[in-house]
C-alpha cells in the first residue's frame, strides 16, 4: 500500500519521516558553516561561487570568519539550535571540522544538532570515529554510486549518528536513482534528500554542455529537475520504506533563508529599524549636502525636531543619518527644503548590511 506523501512546513514533499537536520534548517535555526572551499571532486553542477571555490576560507552563514569565536558569535546572533557543515569538502580539513564540532557542542550543549555534507569516498574509518567522538549527529553523503565503504560506514555509525544521502535531481537519471534508492534501503541508509538542481553563473556552461537548461519560469532552477524529483518521491512512497525528501530551491531561498534572516534581525535591529516579514531591516535615511558634518545634522535633529538619541544613528560608512520610517515621513518635506536627500531603505540583516532597495521621498 502506498505511503502518504506529506508536506513540510516549507511546503516541500516528503515520504516517511523528515529528519531533524531538515526540520531545524527550515526554521532558519541552523548555522551554515562553510568550512573550506577546497574539494577533491569536480562535479559539473557544483553551485559554489567563484569567491569560495578552491579557496581555503571559512564562512559562518554569509560572514567570512577567521576564527572559532567569530563563528560562535554568528550562531548566537541567529539563536541557532544547530549547524550544517559544508564546503568544498569538509573532510579534507577533518581536524578543523572536529574542532568546530566540539566547540559548538561545548558552547551550546549536546542538543545542538550538527550535520555534515561529504562527497569523500571512501571515508577512512578513523575519520568517522573522530567526527563521532567530536559529537556529530548526522552525515549526508553526496554520492551517485554505492561504494564498498557503505556497509562499514553503516555498521560503525549505527545507533550513533544518522547516515543519509543528499544528491541533486539530474534530469534523465530517474531510472538510475530508483536503482540507487533500492540499494540504499538494503544497506540501511536512514534517509535520502533530493535537491533541485541549480543554475549559477559558475556552472551554467557546464550544465548546458550536459544538455541542461534554465527553466523559463525561474531564475535558477534547471528545467525538469523538480519534475524528476517529484516522480522519485512518488515512486519511493510505493516501492520503498525509505525516508525521502525533495528540497526545492524555493524552500532554501523562500523559507530557510527568510527565517534565518528573521532570527538574526531580532538580535541586530536598532531601536528604530523595522523587521519586515521577509526578515529585512527597514528604516529612513537622511543624507546631507556635501560638506555638512553628520554630527551637526544629528544635533539639529535632536534640538529642532526633538528626536530622541535612540531614534538617530550616524552611519559614517554611508555618510548618512538613519532613523525610523515614521520620523522620516514626518520630516521629509522640511528636510528636502534644506537640500537634504531623504528616503527609505531595506537591508539584509547581515554583517555587510547589503541594501536591497531605496525609495526616495
Amino acid at each position: 500500500m502506498p505511503r502518504e506523501i506529506q508536506l513540510s512546513r516549507g511546503k516541500s514533499p516528503f515520504v516517511g519521516r523528515l529528519v531533524k537536520g531538515c526540520r531545524e534548517c527550515m526554521k532558519g535555526a541552523k548555522l551554515v558553516l562553510f568550512i573550506t572551499g577546497n574539494c577533491s571532486k569536480a562535479c559539473f553542477y557544483c553551485p559554489i561561487s567563484e569567491e569560495r571555490r578552491n579557496y581555503d576560507t571559512i564562512y559562518a552563514n554569509e560572514v567570512e570568519v577567521s576564527n572559532l569565536d567569530q563563528a560562535l558569535e554568528e550562531a548566537r546572533l541567529i539563536d541557532a539550535t544547530g549547524m550544517g557543515i559544508t564546503g568544498g569538502e569538509p573532510l579534507l580539513e577533518v581536524e578543523r571540522t572536529s574542532k568546530f564540532i566540539k566547540a559548538f557542542k561545548r558552547k551550546f550543549g549536546s542538543d545542538f544538532h550538527i550535520h555534515l555534507y561529504t562527497g569523500l569516498e571512501p571515508i577512512p574509518l578513523e575519520t568517522i570515529e573522530k567526527l563521532l567522538d567530536a559529537g556529530l549527529d548526522e552525515i549526508r553523503l553526496h554520492r551517485f554510486e554505492v561504494g564498498a565503504d557503505y556497509p562499514k560506514l553503516r555498521k560503525l555509525t549505527k545507533g550513533r549518528v544518522r547516515l543519509g544521502i543528499e544528491i541533486p535531481a539530474i534530469p534523465g537519471m530517474l531510472k538510475q536513482l530508483k536503482r540507487l534508492l533500492r540499494e540504499f534501503e538494503e544497506i540501511g541508509i536512514d534517509f535520502v534528500n533530493i535537491n533541485e538542481l541549480e543554475f549559477t553563473p559558475l556552472n551554467a556552461e557546464e550544465l548546458k554542455q550536459h544538455g541542461l537548461y534554465l527553466d523559463s519560469d525561474t531564475i535558477a532552477s534547471v528545467r525538469g529537475s523538480e519534475n524528476e524529483a517529484l516522480k522519485l518521491v512518488e515512486w519511493a512512497a510505493t516501492e520503498t520504506e525509505l525516508n525521502v525528501h525533495f528540497c526545492p530551491l524555493s524552500l532554501k531561498d523562500g523559507t530557510q533563508l527568510r527565517n534565518r534572516f528573521r532570527r538574526r534581525a531580532k538580535n541586530v535591529a536598532k531601536p528604530f529599524e523595522h523587521i519586515t516579514k521577509e526578515g529585512l531591516l527597514r528604516k529612513g535615511i537622511i543624507t546631507p549636502p556635501v560638506g555638512v558634518a553628520l554630527t551637526k545634522v544629528r544635533n539639529t535633529l535632536r534640538s529642532e525636531y526633538r528626536i530622541p538619541d535612540n531614534k538617530l544613528w550616524i552611519n559614517e560608512k554611508q555618510k548618512r543619518i538613519e532613523t525610523s520610517t515614521t520620523i522620516i515621513k514626518k520630516l521629509a518635506k522640511s528636510l528636502k527644503a534644506r537640500a537634504f536627500q531623504v528616503g527609505i531603505v531595506e537591508e539584509y540583516p547581515i554583517a555587510s548590511r547589503f541594501q536591497v532597495s531605496y525609495t526616495p521621498l
